[in-house]
Formats: C-alpha cells, sequence, structure tokens
C-alpha cells in the first residue's frame, strides 16, 4: 500500500522581515545558548546579512565559520573544530546550499565522530547511529532547498567528488524564508538556483511510486517559479517576487529523496563539484534534455510538467524559461571533454538508462 512520511522541516516562516520577527524566538524555544554562524565569505561582506544576523543573535554568538561552494570537507572539519572549541549548543546557516549543507554535516560530524574527511566516511556513515543532534535553524537566501532534507552533501578531499551524509534528525529544527535579505542574493545565482528548484519539481513528478501529496504541491511549486522567477528577473529588488520563489521552492521539494536521486540530478552532481559547475546551472543546462530523453517514458507527467510551465511540451518551455531569464543553456562554456563526459555517465548508468543513452543526453547539453 502506498505511504507519505513528510520529510521536511516541522517548522517554517515566510516573509520579508521574517528572521527580525523569529529567529530569536525558535533559537528561545530550542534553549540555546551558544550559536555557531554557517555562512559565506560574500555573506560576511554584505552589511545585509551576516552582520544582519550576527546583530541579531548578539549575546548567542560564540563562533561564526564560512563554507564555499559545493562545501568542501575540509571546510566542515574546521567547522567541526570550531564547533568544539567554542561549545555551542546550535547551529545557525545563512546562505545558498553550501553552507546549509554545511551545518548539516558539521552536526552529523559531531554527533558521530565520524572525520568526513575520510575517503571511507560515506560508508561509514551508513551504519551509524546518531547522538544527540545540534538543532538548525537554517536561513535560505537561495532557491536550492537543501534546508528542506536531512542529506548533507559535501565535495571530498582531493577528487573534489560530491559525496554526502543522511539522516532524518539532520532536517533543520525550523526554516526562515526572508526575501528582506533574499534581496541581496546576486540576481544570476538566484534565478539558476529557481531552475534548481523547477528541477525538483520535475523530478518529483517523475519519481517512481505513488505520491499525490508531492505531486500536486510540485505542480503548484511550477507555476509559483514561473511566475516568481520572472518578476524577479523584472524586477529583482521585490520582496513580494523573491517570496514567491521561496514559496515555490518549497513546494516543489515535498519528496527530497526521490526528487534528488533524479537523473538531471545525478548526472548534474557528477558534472557540478569536479568540473566548477554550480548546482544550479547544472539544472539550467541539463533538465532540457533530460525531460526530452524521458518524455516517452511518462507522458502524463510531461504534460502535468508543460502545463505547470505554460508549454507546449516540458522540455521546450524549461527550455524556454531558461533562456528567457537569460541563464546558461550550454555545456561548451567549460570546455569539457569527451573523457569527462565518459567518466560522468559511468556511475550513473544502468539496464534502464545505459551509458550511450546518457552520453547522447549530455552531448546534446554541449
Amino acid at each position: 500500500m502506498p505511504t507519505f512520511r513528510y520529510a521536511n522541516p516541522e517548522v517554517i516562516h515566510w516573509g520579508a522581515g521574517c528572521v527580525r520577527a523569529k529567529l530569536r524566538e525558535e533559537l528561545g524555544r530550542l534553549g540555546v545558548e551558544r550559536v555557531l554562524l554557517v555562512t559565506t565569505r560574500s555573506a560576511l561582506k554584505e552589511p545585509e546579512l551576516a552582520p544582519v544576523v550576527e546583530g541579531l543573535l548578539g549575546d548567542l554568538l560564540a563562533g561564526r565559520v564560512t563554507v564555499g561552494e559545493h562545501a568542501p570537507v575540509r571546510a566542515i572539519m574546521a567547522a567541526v573544530d570550531v564547533a568544539r572549541g567554542a561549545g555551542v549548543d546550535a547551529l545557525v546557516s545563512l546562505g545558498g546550499g553550501s553552507p546549509v549543507d554545511g551545518a548539516k554535516a558539521t552536526a552529523f560530524a559531531l554527533a558521530t565522530s565520524l572525520d568526513l574527511a575520510r575517503p571511507d566516511a560515506p560508508a561509514r556513515a551508513r551504519g551509524l547511529r546518531l547522538s544527540r543532534v545540534l538543532p538548525h535553524v537554517a536561513i535560505p537566501t537561495t532557491l536550492s532547498a537543501a534546508e528542506l532534507s536531512g542529506s548533507a552533501g559535501f565535495s571530498a578531499e582531493g577528487t573534489r567528488e560530491k559525496v554526502g551524509v543522511s539522516a532524518p534528525e539532520l532536517r533543520p529544527a525550523a526554516v526562515l524564508y526572508d526575501a528582506e535579505l533574499a534581496v541581496h542574493t546576486p540576481l544570476a545565482l538566484w534565478l539558476s538556483t529557481g531552475l534548481r528548484a523547477v528541477d525538483h519539481a520535475a523530478e518529483t513528478l517523475l519519481a517512481e511510486g505513488e505520491h499525490p501529496l508531492p505531486d500536486a504541491a510540485a505542480q503548484d511549486g511550477l507555476r509559483r517559479l514561473r511566475a516568481g522567477l520572472r518578476a524577479v528577473h523584472a524586477h529583482p529588488d521585490d520582496p513580494a517576487a523573491r517570496t514567491a520563489c521561496q514559496l515555490g521552492a518549497w513546494h516543489a521539494y515535498l519528496l527530497p529523496g526521490p526528487a534528488a536521486r533524479g537523473l538531471s540530478h545525478t548526472l548534474g552532481k557528477r558534472l557540478g563539484s569536479r568540473h566548477g559547475l554550480p548546482h544550479g546551472v547544472t539544472s539550467c543546462i541539463l533538465l532540457p534534455h533530460v525531460l526530452r530523453y524521458l518524455a516517452p517514458r511518462a507522458p502524463s507527467m510531461m504534460a502535468r510538467i508543460a502545463e505547470a510551465l505554460g508549454g507546449a511540451d516540458a522540455a521546450s518551455a524549461v527550455a524556454e524559461l531558461v533562456a528567457e531569464l537569460g541563464l546558461p543553456q550550454h555545456l561548451s562554456a567549460w570546455k569539457l571533454s569527451e573523457k569527462d563526459l565518459v567518466e560522468a555517465v559511468q556511475p550513473v548508468a544502468s539496464p534502464e538508462h545505459p551509458a550511450e543513452a546518457l552520453l547522447s543526453v549530455l552531448r546534446a547539453a554541449l
């Protein structure tokens, strides 16, 4: 019998100003006394981002770390050391998917005492039980939706492969979608992660099994994202447009596990950290070609995607939105070789999706 388990955080606040109104309240609810802020260098430099949050944290702020793109494991283990040294009892993340995932991975390493820099860390992590996990309040400033799941991706030392850990306990205790902060996210980053959210919605609808609530939410998310991304493109400083996008990204991701294992995601992860492509950009480039490849297998779901995005078919609707928003459309800008493409598809290939078929998808994206 089909079963649905809600896998998002229990508390989600949204609207311009919600960080000012709710951050201390949430930390008080959690009984927090010492906070580690996990953020980015760019957020620290923007006066209306990290400095504002640090001011709101006030005497609760016990330390600060930065996590760069693709969450390098060295930065995560450095955060673990700072957290231990400062005796923190909670994490607050501020930024895109990398600091959010970095906070979750830090919480995992603290709870298990596992050195995530070990080559065998992901394999060892699967057999570990988590003891007390530090509560995490996430303040996302992109549309990556990392804050909505219990999975934490990071890039391995040396190989730069994207690996990760996962546990329900890693889901943030609260999420605050604040357009007052989000308007300071650069337009190109906001829009490209918006296509990542479109990818989440599409791959939710295409995921195996029955999931009527996530499907309905994903279709609504696509409608919100289509309108919201266009509005932000036209008026980047409009908080209402940013909030519309945030709600769309949330609704697109009520099925975090299966949605993140879809073909566009898995191919994108193989290219992203290894070749310096942001994950949002991989969705911009790959999703139309993946949808075109999968279209004969799921005509009814493709029709739902097309209807929500207002296109003749799913692949064309996504491609037209990418072009309208002025986002990247070709892998050729990253000068990938045929060998790079072959290496990307090998771990993803299966009897269902043979390597040559996947290579044809990536070649079409060049």
